[in-house]
């Protein structure tokens, strides 16, 4: 019952920062800054609960059982970017069994489903309370004219319209529909009646908040560790594609794609840049605009809390979840064992291990072997600096007893090994955990203090939005226009740089929509929440996300060799796409009665 209410509070905005319009005897006069009565007042006092928004942003990012989803030590953005076409869960755990197992996602009491729900709505909660609060005629926003005033008011609410439209594109993506919240809830319009509004009406806001961002924010920031313009033209320009516009798409992107504020890494740059050269990568470890990087849109900002005295609260985990958990191969962790740092007993096996292969992986998702082969599309395989090292683990590293970094090889070769294995084909096991298999370097990061080489935590920088996604969406707008030649110059400066060959005018009129999702599988591998991308392309015009023959479960039979089996549930009509709405949502709200998504 507790669980229950605390869900009703949360969709209602009745936060512990909300004020209450009660009567006088029953008001506090807070004295603590941080609620909102007192915090809310000025400039500075906004600009912290627009932090406090990037912090609710990077949890996509952070361990989910630091969201409040059970005890599931791998990121949420597995449930946006797993389980469909180029990726399955590689894991024992019941959160994640409909990532490798689709007709899994039936079981609607999943942790995952209902803490993903909940952090969405604290999101827009937010943002609602930082929106209408700006309203007040007593708010003191620093400026020293009435012109400064307004424009420090609007750049506020223009990040926070951003991340309201940014929480209920994963919310509708991920659950189709859901209530619409844009007011702050004071406490006397508590409701225990919400709806389930049409996507379509909640897009219509969605537009609207996006384009107040687009026409408030400049298009590059200062650094892009903070919401931009830019941002905002990508999130609109994908919004009118999921609506069926793509004019409008090609009108928000071009300026972000055709500014010379933003460009692609063509050459190694960077501290440390990749040993063979490889820039792609490099984008990867280095993304600061302050460093040279001009390809990145926005990245979250970490901090080792042992190097710093400061650190950024909340580790981020999406190194562990999507690297291999190799050190746990029967054979692969026979290597390192010869290591002066081992030998002695200063370092466990673990942390050498580790140490000498770009961090601790737990191995959590893995990419898939259809993923993978689409590298080679043209025969590309052996150039394509997406799929080769350094950018992908297919060498395994060791020191020797010199103290020598050299490849370890079983049997003279690498045990990194892309057999399909009985395991991941037997659809009644529960589990795959297969450790030789490859994996993202996207996302190493070995720990600057050697005995804390086996941490699963990553306290690198992390990307989260790359202009060749901008580039690819923009090449989609073009496509469905028929404006192939435009279309292919996008497509082909995203391959260009990754050393690929360019695509022909024939090769988009055969390949279709397809050969875009194939690209986008190649070039944002792992970063991408796939499942929205698949969701938008196989609902459009009117499309059903269940059909066994869209985008969604046609690309997974036919790429994902684990997830896309037909025992697994993608060729069956009746297993759900869409998430389910939390069951213990449904059942507090008890002033109307909410039918779940189709299949639950």
């Amino acid at each position: 019952m507790k669980k229950s209410i605390s869900i009703l509070i949360i969709l209602s905005l009745v936060l512990m920062m909300s004020g209450c319009d009660e009567t006088d005897f029953l008001k506090e006069e807070p004295r603590d800054a941080i609620y909102a009565e007192n915090l809310l007042v000025d400039q500075a006092g906004f600009q912290s609960m627009i932090t406090a928004l990037h912090g609710l942003m990077r949890n996509e990012y952070r361990r989910g059982d630091s969201n409040g989803v059970g005890s599931i030590p791998v990121v949420l953005h597995a449930a946006f970017s797993s389980g469909a076409d180029n990726a399955w869960a590689n894991n024992a755990s019941q959160e994640l069994k409909f990532l490798y197992y689709p007709s899994e996602i039936r079981k609607t009491d999943l942790a995952i489903f209902e803490g993903t729900f909940l952090w969405l709505y604290k999101i827009i909660n937010t943002a609602n309370m930082v929106i209408s609060r700006a309203e007040r005629t007593s708010v003191d926003w620093g400026g020293n004219s009435e012109a400064e005033n307004l424009a420090n008011k609007n750049d506020i609410v223009a990040r926070a319209k951003f991340f309201r439209a940014w929480a209920y594109r994963h919310l509708t993506y991920s659950y189709g529909a859901v209530p619409l919240s844009t007011e702050e809830i004071d406490g006397l319009n508590y409701r225990t009646d919400w709806e389930r509004n049409p996507v379509a009406e909640i897009r219509e806001v969605m537009e609207d908040d996006l384009t107040f961002a687009v026409n408030t924010l400049p298009l590059r920031t200062s650094n892009n560790n903070a919401i931009s313009g830019a941002m905002a033209r990508h999130y609109l320009g994908e919004l009118y594609l999921a609506m069926g516009n793509p004019d409008e798409a090609i009108n928000v992107l071009r300026p972000l794609v055709e500014s010379g504020d933003y460009s692609l890494m063509t050459a190694p740059f960077g501290q440390s840049p990749a040993t063979p050269d490889c820039p792609f990568i490099d984008v990867f470890t280095t993304p600061a605009y302050k460093d040279g990087n001009r390809e990145v849109l926005f990245y979250f900002v970490n901090t080792e809390p042992t190097i710093s005295s400061a650190g950024v609260p909340g580790d981020m985990y999406i190194k562990s979840t999507w690297k291999n958990y190799y050190v746990n191969d029967a054979v692969i962790k026979n290597s390192n064992r010869s290591a002066p740092e081992f030998t002695s007993g200063t370092l466990t096996h673990p942390q050498v291990f580790w140490l000498n292969n770009g961090g601790k992986g737990a191995g959590r998702v893995s990419v898939s072997l259809g993923a993978i082969r689409l590298y080679n599309y043209k025969n590309m395989g052996a150039q394509d600096m997406r799929i080769n090292e350094p950018a992908f683990v297919w060498k395994i590293y060791e020191k020797d007893a010199s103290g020598n970094i050299v490849e370890f090889l079983d049997k003279g070769v690498s045990p990194i090994d892309t057999t399909l294995t009985s395991t991941m084909l037997d659809d009644t096991r529960t589990t795959i955990q297969n450790y030789k298999w490859p994996s993202t370097r996207k996302w190493d990061y070995v720990q600057m203090i050697a005995t804390s080489g086996e941490i699963d935590a990553t306290y690198a920088d992390v990307v989260y939005l790359r202009l060749s996604d901008s580039y690819l969406l923009y090449a989609e707008a073009q496509y469905k226009k028929n404006n192939y030649d435009e279309a292919i110059k996008w497509i082909n400066r995203v391959r260009e740089r990754a050393n690929a060959v360019a695509i022909t005018t024939a090769d988009l009129s055969s390949g279709g929509l397809d050969l875009i999702l194939d690209e986008r599988s190649r070039e944002l591998l792992c970063e991408e929440e796939r499942r929205h991308t698949l969701m938008r392309v196989s609902q459009e015009n009117g499309g059903d996300e269940r059909d066994v023959n869209n985008y969604f479960k046609r690309r997974s039979r036919e790429h994902n060799e684990v997830a896309g089996r037909d025992a697994r549930g993608m060729n069956t009509y009746e297993v759900p796409v869409l998430f389910p709405l939390p069951q213990i949502f449904i059942d507090s709200n008890t002033g109307r009665a909410l039918q779940n998504n189709p299949g639950y």
